[in-house]
């Protein structure tokens, strides 16, 4: 992957001191919001970031995210991003990245993203959102495990979460990273203390709003690429709809 191409950035993040768990690492959740902002910075370059889809009514929602780490940084490392639009399908915009620390490639990710409508509320083809710009098909760093993440029919752990005010991104509902800490709260806590999350694969469903009880449930999956797994699920209390489907994968430090 070559980085002197319009459709290619990279860019820097120092990990900072709060971010850091109790083990001394941080949480994969750390590197999404990473992936977010690179994402973002570089919609803003191509000149389709928040602002310019503002004047055509449109918003930019993630529809799924996976992402696979080795290794997992503490405080005082760097990574660097390097991510590139990778085509679109169907009604989803499609976005790929490489992850770096001063040891070499440590992760990959790929995304899916939706071109939302404001009035309707429904997505638009992202090719007739973006001025009809042609973005070409290009390889992707990772790719979805499956056709859709399997939906958790009932969890073993669950518990309960009111989405805050803070929780809030700017189209004005819960931000995606978000949704990964709430399903990581049903997770025992004597798992977490012995284990890393190394890799997610997270379908957003539907939005959520400061003030709705959220349920998060999960379950041991299947052992998988040598690593343990649990399936996810986050839904809304007050009508039980499908917020979040989401996949995890776990080992031992």
């Amino acid at each position: 992957m070559t980085t002197d191409s319009p459709l290619t950035f990279e860019h820097g993040y120092d990990i900072r001191s709060y971010e850091p768990r109790p083990d001394g690492r941080v949480s994969v959740t750390a590197i999404c919001n990473q992936l977010q902002d690179a994402a973002s910075r570089h919609a803003d370059r191509l000149g389709f970031g928040h602002g310019d889809l503002q004047q055509s009514g449109h918003f930019w929602i993630l529809a799924r995210l996976h992402l696979m780490v080795d290794r997992l940084p503490g405080f005082g490392g760097r990574t660097n991003i390097l991510t590139w639009p990778s085509g679109n399908e169907r009604l989803v915009a499609l976005r790929d990245f490489l992850i770096y620390d001063e040891d070499g490639e440590m992760g990959r990710a790929t995304t899916s993203w939706v071109t939302m409508n404001t009035r309707t509320h429904r997505p638009d083809a992202p090719e007739t959102v973006l001025n009809e710009r042609f973005i070409p098909d290009r390889e992707h760093a990772l790719t979805f495990p499956s056709k859709a993440v399997t939906r958790l029919k009932e969890g073993e752990y669950d518990t309960t979460l009111t989405a805050r005010r803070g929780d809030m991104d700017i189209n004005g509902h819960v931000n995606n990273v978000k949704y990964l800490e709430y399903g990581f709260e049903a997770v025992p806590a004597e798992w977490i203390e012995e284990h890393r999350c190394h890799g997610v694969d997270i379908q957003f469903r539907s939005e959520a709003f400061p003030g709705d009880t959220i349920v998060s449930a999960c379950t041991k999956g299947e052992p998988d690429q040598g690593m343990d797994t649990f399936v996810h699920s986050l839904t809304r209390a007050s009508d039980g709809r499908e917020i979040v489907r989401m996949r995890s994968w776990w080992k031992r430090p």
